[in-house]
């Protein structure tokens, strides 16, 4: 009634095939690497968020030329690495107590 061996090679051939697929993913994963940090792409509301600027804020230093900006279809987007280099710019240290 059961034919174990017709099974046994079923299983046998999809293992096989799934370790090919396995490689083939590992092969791809390799080239194919995430972005640094830098260079991702943030929304205007993730943007406004890292830099603790409201979005209307934000608006207005992308229409000043201050923060440079792209789109991706109808939607604008700043580069981490952009938003980093306006922190730096902008960032005025602290003065030293007095105590």
């Amino acid at each position: 009634m059961w034919n174990t061996n017709n099974e046994n090679a079923i299983i046998k051939s999809l293992v096989e095939r799934l370790e090919k697929v396995e490689k083939k993913l590992n092969e791809i994963s390799s080239v194919v690497k995430e972005p640094k940090s830098e260079f991702k792409y943030l929304d205007v509301s993730n943007a406004s968020k890292f830099l603790g600027l409201s979005r209307a804020k934000l608006y207005i230093l992308m229409r000043d030329g201050v923060i440079p900006y792209t789109y991706v279809g109808n939607q604008r987007r700043l580069v981490m690495a952009d938003l980093v280099k306006y922190v730096e710019k902008n960032y005025i240290p602290a003065k030293k107590s007095i105590l």
